[in-house]
């Protein structure tokens, strides 16, 4: 089906919830039988692993195999990913394919986006006024619901959870997939114009955003950062220094353990601080509060 994800334009005899309009550069997309199913089977090397944390991540693991990548995802099976094709094979089976296509534009997307020269960062991105702005902070700390106040008053959301750092001139954003995996005590809470529940997990709703809204995922000028953190009262909005940003966005960083990978990660990462306005925000995370959360920020980042 027609549409582009992070710059990439799938080619696939599947469906895709996620999509936006536009096109992009071709990345192959089929389920694949037969690949192993458990996290020790078949051949490369561990090169990563995240274990499970109860209602919030997953456990996988990424093996290597020269260029090629294996993820074994706990519950879904194995992606097989090669980043130089591009191409993706997913575990089959149709009966979660909604949450598939959210494993597929996580890590297998961004391991095909870093071969491109991309960075990926751990953080929402919304368009303000056609330039964008992240909203960078570890899990929980409020990202997607700050996404959705964003959406609620009007904003394109470019992406809810990873965003795809791309530098030309100056940094852009690349728009990632069209959906808000919005927290269930608060999502009856939010109104969200012409987006519709695809999905549900214990902890979220998970929700396609409004078709006519997303438009296509070419690349968004960076505008400024900001770092969200815990306040009581009031809302504060404050410059941070360029080595106090590179400490905070190093963990939010996707990198593989290799030297030449952390290398090319802490470059892109210095040329952010370097070159695009940094700001700690300071906040309660009460829903009453955030219509002027979503302002200060639209008038001060």
């Amino acid at each position: 089906m027609p549409g582009s994800c992070y710059g990439f334009e799938p080619v696939s005899d599947l469906s895709f919830e996620y999509l936006r309009g536009g096109q992009g550069e071709p990345l192959a997309v089929a389920e694949v039988v037969g690949e192993p199913g458990d996290p020790g089977d078949g051949e490369g090397e561990l090169v990563s692993e995240w274990t499970p944390i109860p209602d919030r991540r997953l456990w996988a693991r990424l093996y290597a195999d020269g260029p090629r990548y294996r993820l074994w995802v706990d519950g879904y099976g194995t992606f097989a990913v090669d980043p130089l094709a591009p191409s993706v094979g997913l575990p089959a089976g149709e009966a979660e394919a909604v949450r598939r296509e959210e494993r597929l534009w996580g890590i297998p997307a961004m391991l095909c986006f870093l071969q491109r020269g991309d960075l990926p960062l751990h953080a929402a991105a919304v368009d303000v006024g056609g330039e964008a702005v992240l909203l960078a902070a570890p899990g929980y700390f409020g990202k997607t619901t700050l996404a959705a106040g964003f959406d609620a008053a009007g904003h394109r959301v470019l992406s809810e959870d990873v965003s795809c750092i791309r530098f030309a001139q100056a940094p852009h954003v690349v728009p990632g997939p069209a959906m808000l995996r919005v927290r269930r005590d608060v999502a009856g809470d939010l109104e969200l114009p012409g987006a519709r529940a695809v999905a549900q997990s214990d902890d979220r709703v998970h929700f396609s955003l409004d078709p006519a809204r997303r438009g296509d995922s070419r690349p968004v000028p960076l505008r400024a950062i900001v770092l969200l953190r815990r306040g009581e009262d009031g809302i504060a909005l404050e410059p941070v220094p360029a080595a106090g940003a590179l400490r905070d966005l190093w963990p939010l960083s996707f990198r593989l353990p290799t030297a030449e990978d952390r290398a090319r990660c802490f470059d892109g990462l210095a040329r952010l601080a370097a070159g695009v306005p940094i700001r700690n925000l300071v906040r309660p995370l009460r829903l009453d509060e955030l219509p002027r959360v979503v302002e200060r920020i639209v008038a001060d980042a």
